[in-house]
């Protein structure tokens, strides 16, 4: 290990590691650790004030099984509420899992 990087920080070392994986993706990462979602991104940016409190937590549970998965009866049921309930969302967020990027 280089005595630089012993001197430094382990936040200053996950900002460099997060500066350097931008650069190599060309874009910013995403707020969230881990989702690197321009659909989830934009959708929780720009949630109106109109939608109800839960809102946020709800667009975020749905993009994580559309990526993920659902991996018991629970999350099966729960899942197919927010599908229901968020059709639209739901829509970009599983084409852009397909690779087709965003819909506008």
């Amino acid at each position: 290990m280089s005595e630089e990087h012993k001197r430094k920080g382990l936040y200053e070392r996950l900002l460099e590691e997060r500066a350097e994986e931008e650069r190599r993706r060309g874009r910013p990462l995403g707020p969230f650790y881990g989702v690197d979602s321009k659909v989830l991104d934009r959708r929780l940016a720009d949630a109106p004030k109109d939608r109800p409190p839960g809102y946020r937590r709800d667009v975020y549970e749905l993009h994580r099984f559309v990526e993920k998965g659902v991996h018991s009866p629970g999350s099966a049921m729960r899942f197919h509420s927010l599908k229901k309930r968020y059709a639209e969302e739901h829509a970009e967020l599983k084409a852009e899992g397909m690779g087709q990027g965003e819909l506008l």
